[in-house]
């Protein structure tokens, strides 16, 4: 986690609010420390006490290998050069250098049996180690590799004595500073106690320090680059009955207070770009319901540029963030619920201001038009004129672009889409990025329920002997009113076998008629259906009798003639 010109190593990073980006597994079952070497391009994480080596990604998480053999690599740092990545090894009591280009071991300085050195940062000149074996007993050594023959120094005088190996921090910015923490583990949840040391003269000389009731359950410190303020991220900040949900910062000139980050619940990380431009600040909350991880980035007056919400499972590491050199990627590792299965999450917008949208529909709708309504927002600032939105819809047959939509001048809209096909239709609406502001894009499922159609028949004989008999009858549908003509396939059933009629057509309620031609018949109205309404069938029989009618035509017993009517 070192801030530097050469890399920039950033706590785990909480929380945020545009898309978390997709994880890149390491291969690795369990997390320590996270190292970004900007100048040769690469990744660097390590497993801590249980692990056997460190792991290297190129800048997206790609291109993965090992350098073996280092046992329970846990806190790393590179050289102020860069030439060199030194590892601590907590079970092997040694430190080990390893040559960056070749990324091979070149040496092991050893740091004592029964040492455990965990975490590390370089300071005035020396690489300065936090150690400890013993629960309640962390102490400070340095290793000084600037002669032919290395030295290390045990045991530096500290105002408190961790509980744990002490978690550090140094910047360029001011190179004989030291920040001192005492992290939070398991079995010391309420450990804190930040201070900082002026190293310039080989011993640590106090300049400030911090009450362990300021800041409890410390998982993360970072320096701005300028070394101007301390950063903290606390399960606490003075009131220990509830959760912390900003980071709080420091003068480390006398570490009195020095501004706040908002950053949820249970601040996890923190860190900040190499050219002040931004504060990146982390939250995991495993206690909530539902549990969630996002990470913040700030302008250094707190104000919101960017917020990546991880996605669901993946909880922010605590010195799990990282930012290249560049400023260009900002580096995120996250392990499952379990804080196992290690991934790594880059982002390369997170300069870009960000943006949001709020989209709202209908869970469930019968067939008919849904509408979706949403908001779109700018993170710090406002949308002051309209935007042009791109939507599109996924459903069983596929995905299909719909047209744009177009915001008011607040970022308010609206869309009307009629599905064409039942059960899971999902709207996306996104944004693409800019030189201002990055891409966004949110979706919403709605669930199209198929529609029943029903159809009632009935024979209406004609009013008056002679006249035509007709069949009426009505199509309607379960839950949603027939508001559209529908075409209806007609079949008649006689001893001769099925003959297709010409196709009926309701009117807009739908009723329909048609003639009966034939009076001994079964007539069939079939409605086939559509993509989200069910079809339907029903069927009638005609039996009309044949009766003899007579017609006076002149007098007499001939003045009659006869024809049969039905």
């Amino acid at each position: 986690m070192l801030l530097g010109t050469v890399v920039a190593v950033v706590p785990p990073v909480g929380p945020g609010m545009a898309d978390g980006g997709s994880p890149v597994g390491l291969g690795i079952d369990s997390y320590a420390d996270l190292v970004v070497d900007s100048a040769h391009g690469r990744i660097f994480v390590s497993s801590g006490r249980n692990g056997s080596g460190v792991r290297v990604t190129d800048l997206s998480g790609g291109s993965q290998t090992t350098i073996p053999d280092l046992p329970g690599a846990a806190g790393m740092a590179l050289s102020p050069d860069g030439s060199t990545l030194h590892v601590a090894l907590i079970g092997a009591g040694v430190i080990a250098a390893i040559d960056t280009t070749t990324l091979t071991e070149t040496r092991r300085h050893s740091i004592g049996s029964g040492t455990c050195p965990t975490w590390l940062t370089p300071a005035g000149g020396k690489l300065y180690f936090g150690y400890g074996c013993v629960f309640g007993k962390g102490m400070l050594g340095s290793l000084d590799v600037s002669g032919q023959t290395p030295v290390v120094a045990l045991g530096l005088p500290l105002d408190r004595v961790p509980v744990s190996p002490p978690l550090l921090r140094s910047s360029p910015a001011a190179p004989n500073l030291l920040v001192v923490a005492d992290r939070s583990t398991s079995s010391s949840p309420l450990s804190g106690s930040p201070a900082v040391y002026d190293v310039s003269s080989g011993t640590p000389a106090r300049v400030a320090a911090l009450s362990s009731e300021t800041c409890s359950g410390l998982n993360d410190v970072a320096l701005t680059s300028d070394a101007g303020r301390v950063i903290l991220a606390c399960n606490f900040l003075t009131d220990r009955t509830a959760p912390a949900t900003e980071h709080a910062a420091f003068a480390t000139t006398d570490l009195s207070a020095a501004g706040r980050y908002p950053s949820g619940s249970w601040p996890t990380a923190v860190t900040a770009s190499p050219d002040g431009a931004f504060v990146v600040v982390g939250a995991t909350d495993r206690t909530g319901d539902p549990k969630a991880s996002a990470v913040h980035v700030r302008r250094p007056d707190g104000s919101l540029v960017h917020r990546y919400d991880l996605p669901a499972g993946r909880y922010l590491e605590r010195q799990g963030l990282a930012v290249t050199a560049d400023g260009s990627r900002l580096v995120a590792v996250t392990t499952d619920e379990g804080g196992r299965q290690p991934a790594l999450h880059v982002f390369t917008d997170f300069d870009l201001f960000g943006a949001s949208l709020a989209l709202s529909a209908p869970s469930s709708i019968a067939a008919g038009p849904v509408t979706v309504s949403g908001r779109l927002s700018f993170h710090g600032g406002t949308v002051s004129h309209p935007q042009v939105l791109q939507v599109s819809r996924r459903d069983s047959a596929g995905t299909r672009r719909l047209p744009d939509v177009t915001t008011a001048a607040d970022g308010a809209f609206s869309l009307s889409d009629l599905p064409t096909a039942p059960w899971a239709n999902t709207y996306t609406v996104s944004r693409p990025g800019d030189t201002t502001h990055a891409a966004v894009s949110r979706s919403v499922t709605v669930s199209v329920l198929p529609v029943a159609s029903s159809i009632t028949l009935t024979v209406r004989p004609a009013s008056a002997p002679g006249g035509r008999h007709m069949i009426t009858g009505v199509l309607s549908f379960t839950d949603a009113a027939v508001s559209t003509p529908w075409t209806l396939q007609l079949v008649r059933q006689d001893s001769a076998g099925a003959h297709a009629l010409p196709a009926v057509v309701t009117g807009p309620t739908g009723a329909f008629s048609f003639p009966v031609t034939d009076p001994s018949s079964t007539y069939v109205v079939t409605f086939p259906g559509d993509a989200v309404r069910l079809g339907s069938s029903r069927s009638v029989t005609v039996r009309f009798v044949r009766t003899l009618k007579a017609t006076r035509v002149g007098v007499g017993p001939a003045a009659f003639r006869a024809r049969f009517v039905w």
